[in-house]
């Protein structure tokens, strides 16, 4: 499925009105674009919960969803103050969901700023200022140490270590993994770093993820997507559940 935004709503309501033929070509040049430019999740082209899609409401979302869908309008205005581009908008075939915002972290995660939160109409998205970022709760967090690039390297390392203690030389793919080397990117992105997520002492860059402390802004996945080229080590799970896609 791909996101809608604004342009797109518009577009799709000029083609509305218009003629039956002229509608036909608007709808086929749209779903031209929407193969050839549209973002689908997981970008990376991941196994996690093919054709669902998470439901990660913007900071400051009414706890309970059906709160929050009575309240938000669809004006669009959270979307028009991300200066990121964090938020999305659900398309026509998610039931209930159509026009409401989500954060997808697999495209882009959300700063914090706290913007969107001043700009809603109707408070769907309760006014919160930047300080108070760590009251957010936009979902939780996992982290699969196995895929980590950092206790990859820290395992590499012991690995070498015992070898040579054996009188071996390290193989040339323990060689390869090493050189890559650790990473810590998810700490430096984090905008609660030493709260959500400390460093293992030592010099791996290993992370410790607080998830009592972590707000699900997801800012910690969409860089380790780009460090592990892939699926990533750390990921927001979405506490509010998953939309299907058709």
């Amino acid at each position: 499925m791909k996101p809608i935004n604004r342009r797109e709503m518009l577009r799709q309501s000029v083609h509305a009105v218009g003629t039956v033929g002229v509608m036909g070509a608007g709808l086929a040049a749209f779903y031209g674009l929407s193969r050839s430019s549209g973002t689908h999740y997981p970008v990376n082209g991941g196994k996690y919960h093919e054709g669902l899609l998470r439901l990660i409401r913007p900071p400051g979302a009414l706890e309970h969803d059906d709160r929050f869908l009575a309240s938000c309008i669809r004006c669009y205005r959270c979307q028009d103050a991300c200066e990121p581009g964090a938020i999305q908008f659900f398309g026509e075939r998610t039931d209930g969901q159509y026009h409401s915002p989500y954060v997808d972290p697999s495209v882009k995660g959300c700063t914090l700023c706290m913007l969107c939160t001043q700009a809603c109409p109707t408070d769907a998205l309760t006014p919160m200022e930047v300080e108070e970022k760590r009251e957010v709760a936009m979902g939780g967090v996992e982290l699969r140490e196995d895929m980590c690039l950092s206790y990859k390297a820290q395992r590499i390392r012991d690995e070498q270590a015992m070898m040579m203690e054996l009188g071996e030389s390290p193989t040339e793919s323990t060689q390869m993994v090493e050189r890559r080397g650790p990473c810590g990117e998810c700490y430096m992105f984090c905008p609660l770093r030493e709260r959500a997520i400390t460093l293992e002492p030592g010099g791996f860059l290993a992370p410790i993820v607080h998830k009592e402390h972590c707000v699900g802004c997801g800012m910690c996945e969409e860089i380790c997507r780009v460090m592990v080229r892939g699926e990533p080590a750390i990921r927001i799970v979405a506490t509010r559940g998953m939309v299907s896609r058709s």
